[in-house]
């Protein structure tokens, strides 16, 4: 009765973890978080744009099961930053560019550490310096399962 019991407690347990979709966070040897993947959870990738040397904020949401940018804003224009008005909403706001509606999806993503881009992701309210763990071109993975 008591491996019964105990190997019920362990399905259930298993069936809940995996049925609940989660959102991984590492690299290929070394997770950082995993989180759950609520419908709307926002994620936000900051770092320091390698030319411009200027802070750029990347805002996503997780929405039926892919991460849809919403919004990317940043101090300078320049290579590598989104121009066309075609890609959304573009406005100043203070000393800020804001691209808003952009609503491009991403199944995963992938991210690299950079020389002085400090690199952090922020979601489910916790901050991870992803430059501060891991070594110059580590290739960070922000993937659902």
């Amino acid at each position: 009765m008591k491996k019964f019991l105990f190997a019920s407690v362990a399905i259930a347990i298993l069936f809940y973890v995996t049925s609940t979709p989660k959102i991984f966070i590492g690299t290929e040897n070394n997770t950082v978080a995993v989180v759950n993947a609520e419908e709307n959870l926002p994620l936000t990738i900051n770092f320091i744009h390698s030319v411009q040397k200027t802070p750029v904020i990347e805002e996503l949401e997780f929405q039926g099961g892919e991460f849809i940018l919403k919004r990317t804003k940043y101090k300078s224009q320049g290579v590598g930053l989104p121009f066309d008005v075609g890609d959304g909403k573009f406005y100043r706001d203070g000393d800020w560019f804001i691209f808003d509606e952009m609503n491009r999806r991403f199944k995963n993503l992938e991210l690299r550490t950079g020389k002085g881009t400090k690199l952090k992701i922020i979601v489910d309210g916790r901050d991870y310096e992803l430059y501060k763990k891991f070594p110059l071109g580590t290739k960070i993975f922000v993937r659902t399962f």
